[in-house]
């Protein structure tokens, strides 16, 4: 009976005070899309939605608060040998081809041997 006879002002200052609550509130159950909108997070819109439709399940809530704490996966770098090895065939190929270079007059013997090193020591 008392809230029906109480002055406006009164009134008034539940209202702000609701109103502060709520934005309290509002801010608290968002926390987590604000974390994530915070960090840059690469699946800010799944944390969102997640925070938004299943925040009320505290379980919903957090879950999203540890997905928009956790770190971004880096991508892996990956590092490329170019070199390939040679192998005994390849080497013994690479040979024949330079002592038949070396028998037709293509190569010197000294390119034959510096060639020829090369290899062996590749091998």
């Amino acid at each position: 009976m008392l809230l029906f006879f109480q002055s406006d002002s009164s009134l008034s200052e539940q209202d702000t005070v609701l109103v502060i609550m709520f934005i309290v509130g509002v801010v608290f159950y968002f926390i987590p899309s604000i974390i994530a909108l915070l960090r840059m997070k690469k699946n800010l819109v799944a944390i969102i939605a997640l925070n938004t439709f299943l925040g009320w399940s505290v379980i919903g809530w957090v879950v999203s608060l540890v997905w928009s704490l956790s770190s971004d996966a880096k991508p892996a770098r990956i590092i490329v040998n170019q070199q390939t090895p040679i192998t005994k065939e390849d080497g013994i190929d690479k040979l024949t081809k330079l002592k038949k270079l070396l028998d037709d007059g293509a190569i010197t013997q000294e390119e034959f041997n510096q060639q020829k090193g090369a290899l062996l020591k590749k091998g």
